[in-house]
């Protein structure tokens, strides 16, 4: 008798191979972009914060044109122009106000951590009787100390003043040309994929320019009406630094769920002194505000990106800040939306419904 060669567990042998190998050649490609993304992160950021720039001039760019009947590159300079007087407005009235206030704040520091102080020592004896941990106790009678060191980090970050005035030029720079590109830019990607999946690709930056452009656009209204409203409120009730205050508000809310309670925590501080509203007012004050942002305003102008579950966006916020810091903390809420929805634009393709059919 002749025995009959096990093609088949050769053949079955040889495909666990190749997926084997793709898989190995997927983990380094993926370690690669993770170092090379690494070493760059400098440019990286420039280069998204221009994106993100770009994504809230872009849709004015476009209706210019349309409106005015323009030509590309007229419009691209003129709306670049408002962008820059628009800055220059901002800072020039802003800028010197948080001097001001910043300086203020510095001068009366000593005072609000003696009050602070004050508070912890009637806290910590509150403690006394209670049964908490030797290192927790140390920390709450240490804490004013974490503050000056805090301080004097704000300090020694404030001296990259003139580092980031140049990342300011350039940024401007990218965003110009970006603006101008950003529709040969989207043709170019679409251009590189094969003719089979151009309609797959096409549709994945949809996606992309959707989730993107939303988030970024409808954060920057809503963090706007949190930060004047919130420094409206703090100077109705009496609370310095109101201006500081709000635009801290306003900048921490980009971050959803957690960003709030990170812009609430120098009100907070500075409400122990005598000078301010008490910490319960503070504490309202932030609550309603965020109360109403998460009843209007987010459903209003984020729409269904903010559709992710709760737990979804703060393990993304989580990742993001791991990754990239405050940008990527920022970025991490489209990048999760984005995602969710080439998945479920990729289950309902072809592909994945003959499996499921098999």
């Amino acid at each position: 008798m002749f025995e009959v060669p096990e093609s088949g567990n050769g053949v079955m042998m040889d495909k666990n191979w190749s997926i084997a190998t793709r898989m190995i050649g997927l983990l380094a490609f993926i370690a690669a972009a993770i170092w090379l993304l690494n070493s760059l992160s400098w440019l990286v950021g420039l280069i998204l914060i221009s994106i993100i720039i770009v994504y809230i001039l872009h849709p004015i760019l476009t209706w210019m044109k349309e409106r005015f009947n323009l030509r590309h590159g007229p419009a691209t300079v003129i709306v670049f122009t408002l962008f820059i007087l628009f800055c220059v407005f901002v800072l020039s009235l802003v800028i010197p106000v948080i001097i001001y206030e910043v300086s203020e704040l510095i001068d009366a520091f000593p005072h609000y951590a003696e009050r602070f102080q004050e508070f912890l020592s009637w806290f910590s004896q509150q403690t006394i009787n209670l049964d908490i941990e030797e290192e927790v106790r140390n920390y709450l009678i240490n804490l004013t100390d974490n503050l000056h060191q805090a301080l004097e980090y704000i300090a020694e970050a404030s001296m990259s003043l003139i580092g980031g005035a140049i990342d300011f030029f350039l940024v401007l720079f990218l965003v110009f040309y970006l603006l101008y590109d950003f529709q040969a830019v989207r043709e170019q990607i679409v251009g590189l994929v094969p003719l089979a999946k151009k309609t797959l690709a096409e549709e994945i930056l949809l996606i992309i320019d959707t989730n993107a452009g939303t988030f970024i656009r409808g954060s920057l209204i809503r963090c706007t009406i949190v930060g004047i409203v919130t420094g409206i409120v703090l100077a109705i009730v009496g609370m310095p630094y109101a201006l500081l205050l709000g635009m801290l508000a306003g900048l921490f809310n980009f971050i959803l769920y957690i960003g709030p309670y990170i812009a609430a925590v120098p009100a907070l501080l500075l409400s122990f002194s005598p000078l301010t509203p008490s910490p319960l007012v503070v504490i309202i004050v932030y609550v309603v505000i965020q109360v109403l942002d998460g009843m209007f305003l987010a459903p209003i102008v984020l729409g269904r990106i903010v559709k992710l579950k709760p737990i979804t966006v703060i393990i993304a916020i989580l990742a993001g800040g791991r990754l990239a810091g405050l940008l990527g903390m920022v970025l991490a809420v489209p990048v999760a939306g984005i995602i969710k929805n080439i998945i479920e634009l990729l289950k309902r393709g072809s592909a994945y419904r003959s499996e499921e059919k098999s």
